[in-house]
């Protein structure tokens, strides 16, 4: 895999202020540190690997953190998947997909059976690869 191009804080922040203007919605910041923080994630690294080893993973760590740590106001589920779509387009990839199969395939990356909470895991990247 080539180096990633992972996503800055004025492009996630661009990518937000758009999806406000686009669908409508309170624009602002609720958290700085956690908009960072769940930005930061596709790139964490340990003993010089990565632990999101695939773009597809990299993609979910950016749409689970960013939907999960709620960093706007409001938008966040809209500007964490439209992060990790931009993510995926910067990284040569294409979904191909239909608006229900985009909301099927989040809410399995959201949830495990049953679970009324988002799940830790590669579910999420699985579920983004099998748009592809």
């Amino acid at each position: 895999m080539s180096e990633p191009e992972f996503l800055t804080l004025d492009e996630v922040l661009g990518i937000h202020a758009d999806q406000i203007r686009v669908y409508g919605g309170a624009s602002g910041i609720r958290d700085l540190a956690r908009l960072r923080s769940a930005i930061a994630m596709p790139a964490t690294t340990f003993d010089g690997e990565y632990l999101h080893p695939s773009v597809f993973e990299m993609a979910a760590a950016y749409l689970f953190h960013l939907a999960r740590n709620h960093p706007f106001v409001d938008g966040s589920r809209r500007m964490a998947l439209m992060s990790a779509l931009v993510f995926l387009g910067l990284s040569g990839e294409r979904l191909m997909m239909e608006q229900l199969e985009v909301y099927g395939a989040l809410q399995k990356s959201g949830r495990r059976a049953g679970a009324p909470r988002p799940s830790r895991g590669p579910n999420g990247s699985r579920s983004l690869r099998s748009l592809g």
